[in-house]
């Protein structure tokens, strides 16, 4: 709730509000449209970010009756990680790696370890370990994501300087292709560290980092079909990943 409902609709809301939606070229990226084809209102986005808010914050407070305060540390995490990604006036999204390290991978780490922990009333080193090789693994793809929104991006007021796009201003198109290598290759890495350190099935992270780098590789920065095709992809392959290590570790292995 707190990241399809919440974060969309105050995302979809700013960016709306910058322009950059308004002239974005991409398919998966550039917002809804939902505002552009009437469909709702700035005030029905706003109702929608807060009405996202209110079933977590209910099983939240319901759980740490069971569980204790903990769940509400990772609740928190979640409420801030949705707010602060886009709204003002923190943003983060428009300053280049503060909107992964401060509110995309802290929302995925907690998501994944706060659910463990629901689920078994104990805090895990391999349940946080998982959380981050996914959360890593899902930043690469959404570098990959913010390529096609490059040009509308720079076009925004205040400018949209996502990682891709800061890099693109320094380093042209060639540097903003190789972005999503910024979190695919250290999950790679962090992948055999933990194997070596916690659990040998989390050697299996270098195969999906591989993948994704090969894919990153091959795509056309200029070509919408290309970046699509290949994020739908990375999107996939790093789901993979993480429905494998969740069998494997449920099984006891």
């Amino acid at each position: 709730m707190l990241h399809c409902v919440t974060a969309h609709a105050y995302n979809d809301l700013t960016d709306w509000r910058t322009g950059t939606d308004a002239k974005s070229p991409g398919i998966l990226s550039g917002g809804s449209w939902a505002i552009k084809n009437g469909l709702l209102t700035e005030r029905n986005l706003r109702l929608a970010g807060i009405a996202g808010m209110v079933l977590p914050i209910v099983a939240g407070i319901y759980l740490s009756l069971f569980r204790g305060p903990l769940v509400l540390v990772f609740l928190l995490f979640g409420i801030w990680s949705s707010l602060s990604y886009t709204l003002p006036p923190f943003m983060l999204a428009y300053r280049p790696f503060l909107g992964e390290w401060l509110a995309g991978f802290p929302s995925i780490v907690s998501c994944t370890a706060g659910s463990y922990f629901v689920l078994t009333g104990e805090v895990s080193a391999k349940a946080f370990c998982t959380g981050a090789l996914h959360g890593l693994l899902s930043l690469g793809w959404l570098m990959q994501h913010h390529l096609a929104d490059i040009s509308a991006d720079l076009c925004a007021t205040p400018p949209k300087f996502t990682t891709a796009a800061f890099i693109y201003t320094r380093w042209g198109t060639s540097g903003a292709r190789l972005t999503p290598w910024l979190y695919f290759f250290p999950a790679g890495i962090a992948g055999i560290v933990a194997g070596l350190l916690l659990d040998p099935a989390f050697f299996l992270t270098v195969i999906p980092s591989f993948l994704c780098i090969c894919l990153t590789s091959k795509t056309d920065t200029s070509n919408i079909i290309s970046i699509t095709r290949n994020e739908i992809f990375m999107i996939s392959v790093s789901a993979c990943h993480a429905l494998i290590l969740a069998v494997l570790f449920s099984l006891g292995y």
